[in-house]
């Protein structure tokens, strides 16, 4: 998997490289704003807003069949979902706005900040090691009542969620994922918890009213190993043959699983 660990914080490669770009906009465009004693600082703001919603709206109408029956999972940012070219749009809208109303000193630190941005982005994504090819390893794990489950060799498509009740994230994703189990046919879900005795979970599964199926237990979190897997949750799809073809570290949105999904069923 393709993940950056900066101390107890961990970031999905794609956002680790956004993370760097903001960053390097709001740097160039604060540099350039004094040198030329401009009000660029407050355009910027508003062209990164204009980013924001001009690529979330991109993504939200590129994928309206999953945003339909959850309309207010548009509204959920924190799980990522972003359509790059709409954000573009956005932010050269704001550009020309900036120019419109002539706005001293914004437009060249606009556009230094965007292009800084741009080309730390693709910088980063460009550093980052290539995901290695992966397979649905062949472990015998444990499933809630005692059995040993065969994780290897189904022979159809699998989605596989790495997680842990004491994880935020994992638990804010799961009702979306179980949801999302129940109405994908020919797709296995396979949720390994990672570490925690049996009883725990199935309090946390009764607690929230969440159905058992597909969990089972990863007592010493050997999947984290075998998978180059460094955070939770981490959300693998892997094809009917057993090869990965999608991953993601950090919560995931039900667009983007399902795109995911596709990839992995050729859809």
């Amino acid at each position: 998997m393709t993940a950056i660990s900066i101390g107890p914080l961990v970031f999905d490669g794609a956002r680790f490289a956004a993370v760097v770009a903001l960053l390097l906009f709001f740097l160039v465009v604060e540099i350039a704003a004094r040198l030329q004693k401009g009000d660029a600082g407050r355009w910027a703001g508003i062209a990164v807003l204009a980013w924001i919603l001009g690529a979330r709206t991109g993504f939200v109408i590129a994928n309206w069949s999953a945003f339909t029956p959850h309309p207010l999972d548009a509204l959920k940012l924190w799980q990522g979902g972003f359509l790059p070219a709409a954000g573009w749009a956005g932010g050269i809208a704001v550009l020309l706005l900036a120019l419109l109303r002539r706005a001293r000193g914004a437009a060249l630190p606009l556009v230094l900040g965007g292009a800084v941005a741009l080309a730390g982005h693709q910088a980063v994504i460009a550093a980052l090691p290539p995901r290695p090819s992966v397979t649905l390893p062949d472990l015998q794990l444990i499933a809630l009542d005692g059995r040993g489950v065969q994780l290897g060799g189904r022979g159809w498509p699998v989605v596989l969620n790495l997680w842990a009740t004491w994880c935020p994230p994992c638990r804010r994703e799961m009702p979306m994922m179980t949801d999302l189990a129940a109405n994908t046919p020919g797709v296995e879900f396979v949720f390994a918890n990672q570490g925690e005795e049996a009883a725990r979970i199935m309090a946390f599964l009764r607690d929230e009213k969440l159905p058992r199926e597909g969990m089972i237990r990863d007592p010493h979190g050997r999947l984290m190993g075998a998978l180059g897997a460094i955070g939770l949750p981490s959300t693998l799809v892997f094809d009917a043959k057993g090869r990965l073809v999608a991953a993601q570290t950090g919560e995931i949105s039900r667009a983007a699983l399902a795109r995911m999904i596709a990839q992995a069923t050729g859809e």
